[in-house]
């Protein structure tokens, strides 16, 4: 997991932010074969929103999380990225669907995120931390969670299906990817396209999802008696 656990907030019941796998550029590659690799703070506590507690301040600049922030500021929900932030920062929790690390997506085999031990490490994560909401970073996630070898894993874990699975094209001037929501007794699961895409995402375009993930946020603050 890239984030602290906070008991009471993201040990349970909390957001998940799932990725493809971790990342591990060709130039972190370079800089950790020189030993120049990024050292980290270790002990501190720090949230998705604010790495550079842990991190330093390199971790203000990484592409991927900077656009989920942006994102998350879209919907209406800035995240506070100052020390831990509050109740709904310490509930995200950021981790992949794979244990593997990956110079890039086109280098990644597809095939591997549905082997025996990758679903394993998937539904780990769900049966320990039992989130409320799962937003998947990356188009293939919500196919692959429809996938025989782990849609009964991960219904036993969050229920039955009680809305069937909706993918969401929306009406604009820029690329229109697909966005799909689908709801299980105890789990909202939203899929987004990868944020750091080779065609790129205009967020404009993202903006648009705005009602649907607010509606979804709102619910979950309230239910969990956050203040936000």
């Amino acid at each position: 997991m890239a984030n602290s656990i906070f008991d009471g907030f993201n040990d349970k019941h909390g957001i998940m932010i799932c990725g493809y796998e971790w990342g591990f550029s060709k130039e972190d590659q370079k800089e950790f074969e020189l030993g120049n690799e990024l050292k980290p703070n270790e002990g501190v506590e720090y949230t998705f929103a604010n790495k550079a507690l842990y991190w330093g301040g390199v971790a203000n600049t990484w592409p991927y999380d900077n656009a989920i922030k942006k994102w998350f500021e879209l919907w209406g929900y800035p995240l506070d990225s100052e020390g831990l932030g509050g109740d709904f920062e310490k509930s995200i929790v950021q981790t992949n669907w794979a244990y593997t690390q990956g110079n890039s997506l086109k280098d990644s085999d597809p095939n591997k995120f549905l082997q025996p031990e990758q679903i394993d490490n998937f539904i780990h994560h769900v049966e320990v931390l039992k989130p409320k909401i799962i937003i998947f970073m990356g188009s293939e996630l919500m196919n692959y969670l429809q996938n025989s070898e782990v849609l009964p894993k991960f219904k036993a874990i969050m229920g039955k299906i009680v809305e069937d699975r909706e993918i969401i094209q929306k009406e604009s001037n820029h690329t229109k990817f697909k966005v799909s929501f689908q709801k299980f007794e105890q789990c909202q699961v939203i899929g987004f396209p990868h944020p750091s895409g080779s065609r790129g995402i205009a967020h404009e375009y993202i903006k648009l999802f705005e009602p649907e993930m607010k509606n979804i946020l709102d619910s979950y603050i309230k239910k969990r008696g956050f203040n936000k």
